[in-house]
């Protein structure tokens, strides 16, 4: 099955893909997607609501975060960033560039900073810290 898409409209006038695409891969080294495939998948989340992003970075690391959100305000196109898991009802769809922070940003990096506090990366969901700190000894019960 083939699925057409239609080209993506922004502040009204068009994006230029295929541009925007090739100047997010010199500068991204996480993976950058605007195949048919992914814009679908990520068109949606648990709310009815249906929007095609016009692509989707999966960064390795913040720098990476940095570079595609420069390419976009180059080109005009707007950000969405997505990974938390704290939200369903549509506001993770949109015609924007998503940049997904589950696939590699999701680590507690060290010990939390005080005795009821941690400091945790944008894409580890809301239930992962305590699960995550638990074996280390970093929660007390």
């Amino acid at each position: 099955m083939v699925v057409h898409l239609p080209d993506p409209v922004v502040r009204g006038r068009a994006v230029v893909g295929g541009a925007l695409e090739a100047a997010m891969r010199a500068r991204v080294e996480g993976e950058v997607r605007f195949d048919a495939g992914t814009r679908a998948a990520y068109s949606t989340d648990a709310s009815n609501y249906r929007e095609v992003p016009l692509g989707v970075v999966v960064p390795r690391g913040v720098d990476d975060a940095v570079a595609a959100i420069s390419v976009c305000h180059e080109y005009g196109a707007p950000v969405l960033s997505r990974g938390g898991g704290t939200n369903l009802a549509g506001s993770t769809t949109t015609t924007a560039v998503v940049i997904d922070w589950t696939k590699y940003c999701h680590r507690l990096r060290g010990p939390p900073a005080g005795p009821s506090s941690a400091a945790c990366p944008p894409g580890m969901g809301s239930a992962r810290p305590s699960r995550s700190a638990w074996p280390a000894g970093w929660v007390r019960s």
